[in-house]
């Protein structure tokens, strides 16, 4: 319960922090803030009014502070204190480690996840570079299937019968020359 109520306040200061931030871009886009005399007006009245209780606020506050100084309109020691800027409620704290714990679980996961797609990139650019020696130290493999692999082969059968037909033929004739070398005889 303690949780929920935890996550509650979160988004509650989330959405403050939003709309704080929406007030702030309003401000500087009617504003010119360069002019040190009108950053001093607008100053004292946002502390006044207290219209600030986040983050965004106080570093707006924090920007303006430093164009007065800059600016000579006062000095630090005139200029009222930014109310409000105590740190974080106890409570708040456990709400951060239990996040980090599930994103880090989060991220070591996806790491395993990395190293075990590596490996398997590396397999298979390994079997590509296989693939590829096989082809070329290799005539006739997986690369040369869909070529005219089966018309060089029958050319290379013709012409192994025809050099075993014209070595019959010489073996013939020179029996047909001994044989008759012997009928001469």
């Amino acid at each position: 319960m303690a949780e929920k109520e935890a996550a509650d306040q979160f988004d509650e200061e989330r959405r403050s922090a939003r709309r704080e931030n929406d007030f702030v871009r309003q401000i500087r886009a009617k504003t010119d803030l360069s002019d040190a005399g009108k950053a001093l007006k607008l100053y004292d009245k946002l502390i006044r009014e207290n219209y600030f209780k986040t983050m965004v606020g106080y570093a707006f506050l924090e920007e303006l502070r430093d164009i007065i100084i800059r600016g000579g309109a006062a000095r630090e020691e005139d200029l009222a204190e930014i109310p409000g800027r105590e740190p974080a409620e106890p409570a708040e704290v456990p709400l951060i480690p239990v996040r980090q714990d599930r994103f880090k679980k989060k991220y070591e996961g996806q790491v395993l996840l990395n190293k075990k797609l590596k490996i398997a990139v590396a397999a298979l650019v390994i079997l590509l570079v296989g693939f590829v020696v096989i082809n070329f130290k290799f005539e006739y493999s997986i690369f040369t299937f869909f070529t005219n692999y089966k018309a060089n082969m029958e050319e290379e059968l013709i012409d192994k019968y025809k050099d075993w037909e014209n070595q019959l033929h010489k073996k013939q004739e020179q029996l047909e020359q001994q044989e008759g070398a012997d009928q001469n005889g």
